[in-house]
């Protein structure tokens, strides 16, 4: 795993809280408390530009379901590509791939 300038104490204690939530109460729970509505939607669909981007879906089908501009739609592709790993790990333990065979 890269490590990142944004991995510290505080947030490495952040994410072991993440790890404690056991169901979907827990989590909307902790997450609706920790972050505003905009940041947990914002987080959102960049996991539902990730999904539909592994599944294959175009630049531009993507940009005409989600309203998402193009440049974030790359950013994204990149991170898919290139990023620590977060989004191919839960694509593959959730199940929800195309085109890695899990």
């Amino acid at each position: 795993m890269k490590k990142h300038t944004w991995i510290t104490d505080d947030t490495d204690e952040f994410m072991l809280a993440v790890l404690e939530l056991t169901n979907l109460a827990e989590a909307r729970a902790f997450l609706g408390d920790v972050l505003t509505k905009s940041e947990i939607q914002d987080a959102a669909n960049r996991w539902k530009v990730a999904k539909m981007l592994d599944f294959g879906v175009s630049y531009r089908k993507i940009e005409r379901m989600t309203s998402i501009s193009s440049a974030t739609v790359s950013r994204i592709r990149r991170v898919l590509s290139d990023g620590a790993g977060g989004y191919r790990l839960m694509i593959a333990k959730l199940g929800e791939t195309k085109n890695h065979g899990h």
